[in-house]
């Protein structure tokens, strides 16, 4: 099975993710989300979900789960996540090197 990394960004990402459904919906809603976006990752490594690039940043791909989308980088061993944003953040701002 391939490897799935995160960056602590991503993991800060879903943290926050994860705080503001439980806020606003429920601890149990916020669970489910947190799933579907590990479900996404999951499927991204394992070459099962479709990934587009991305044109802000060579050799790093994305795809939308829910109302976010996953910034990933392709790996020998697997894939290593880099952000995990809502869709309507500025994407230049947050994965500019």
């Amino acid at each position: 099975m391939p490897s799935l990394r995160l960056t602590p960004l991503a993991e800060k990402d879903l943290e926050g993710i994860w705080r503001y459904t439980a806020e606003h919906w429920s601890p149990r809603q916020a669970d489910s989300y947190l799933n579907a976006l590990f479900d996404a990752m999951t499927g991204l490594a394992a070459g099962t979900r479709q990934a587009r690039p991305v044109v802000v940043v060579a050799d790093y791909i994305k795809t939308t789960s829910g109302s976010h989308m996953i910034y990933a980088r392709p790996e020998p061993d697997g894939l290593f996540i880099i952000r995990v944003l809502h869709e309507s953040m500025d994407v230049e701002q947050h994965l500019s090197p």
